[in-house]
């Protein structure tokens, strides 16, 4: 008598493997991103979560995204070029890492150095900092509105450091409404808050920040508090450096795997770096899904028209070819 039951079982173990890498390849990844994107809009709106929560779990949602929709093309088997899955995965998760770090700098500076309510008194008064680069985040406490009108705070702030160098952070805070559609059902009216402000302050020596006046005018019984964190986001420099090897990076990649083919992880790589450089660069004092999503449009905007213009060079350059693999044509 043959047995034909251990053939069977030996195949099953195979058979299931498939099916979770081919799920793992295809519909897991986008599904996952699109749940955390919608899950963290949801329950912000709701106040479930704190905004910098939802801008983080959105910032990750987006990378992954846009990670995925680059590498799933590469698993086609009609690539020459045979890249393992494993490694391909590994540069995703890489890449995601590296662009969610300053977006985590960002979203939370740490401990407050230092916090004083902002008045016409306070002249003098001494913040004990210590040395090094710093951001002041303003916070406007509004009192309660008796019309929809628009109310403007203007605040001016002189400081001076402990080498004597004065610093003047001035702008407006306040808030606004403005009238939304909401589709067939005619019109409402939305309220629109700009309450922060972020100023970048130096202390190259010394230990404390001294404020030396401070002017409040625009919207009577409105109060001002200041918080000093230390500044943690690397310099505008070394942000451009870094995103600008990697896209070269990026590039490099698209034209090493097929120069005719559409250099989606340029177009990636230097929409993220504009991302960053934009929402690092935010003068808003708490950042939030509002900042999230217009950092990446106007890097969109920004970095891929660039990179179209540089990938069209370097398919015209002869370095190019050094890079392929083999004939293509």
């Amino acid at each position: 008598m043959v047995a034909t039951g251990r053939p069977t079982r030996e195949r099953h173990p195979q058979r299931v493997n498939a099916i979770l890498l081919e799920a793992l390849a295809t519909w897991i990844p986008p599904t996952v991103s699109i749940a955390l994107l919608a899950g963290a809009m949801v329950l912000d709106a709701l106040g479930v979560i704190t905004d910098a929560s939802a801008a983080l779990t959105t910032i990750v949602a987006l990378l992954l995204l846009g990670a995925f929709m680059v590498v799933n093309p590469l698993l086609d088997s009609s690539f020459s070029v045979k890249i393992r899955p494993a490694i391909l995965a590994g540069f995703a998760l890489a890449w995601t890492a590296v662009y969610a770090w300053p977006f985590v700098l960002r979203l939370y500076p740490g401990n407050p150095l230092a916090i004083a309510a902002l008045a016409s008194d306070a002249d003098g008064k001494p913040l004990a900092v210590g040395p090094g680069r710093f951001d002041v985040v303003l916070d406007a406490h509004l009192p309660p509105a008796v019309d929809r009108q628009i109310r403007r705070l203007h605040y001016a702030i002189d400081l001076t450091d402990g080498a004597g160098a004065p610093h003047h952070l001035e702008g407006d805070l306040g808030d606004r409404w403005q009238t939304r559609r909401l589709g067939r059902r005619g019109t409402a009216p939305v309220r629109l808050e700009h309450l922060s402000a972020r100023h970048e302050v130096d202390n190259p020596v010394g230990d404390t920040l001294r404020l030396d006046d401070v002017a409040i005018a625009g919207i009577p019984n409105a109060t001002l508090e200041a918080t000093v964190y230390r500044h943690r986001v690397p310099p505008v420099a070394w942000l451009l450096m870094g995103g600008a090897l990697l896209v070269i990076g990026a590039l490099a990649f698209d034209l090493w795997l097929d120069p005719r083919r559409m250099p989606s992880a340029a177009f990636l790589t230097a929409t993220a770096t504009g991302a960053v450089f934009v929402f690092c660069g935010s003068a808003t004092g708490h950042v939030g899904l509002r900042q999230v999503f217009g950092a990446v449009i106007v890097g969109a905007l920004a970095g891929v028209p660039a990179t179209a213009v540089v990938a069209w060079l370097a398919r015209r350059t002869p370095w190019t070819r050094a890079i392929t693999v083999g004939d293509r044509a």
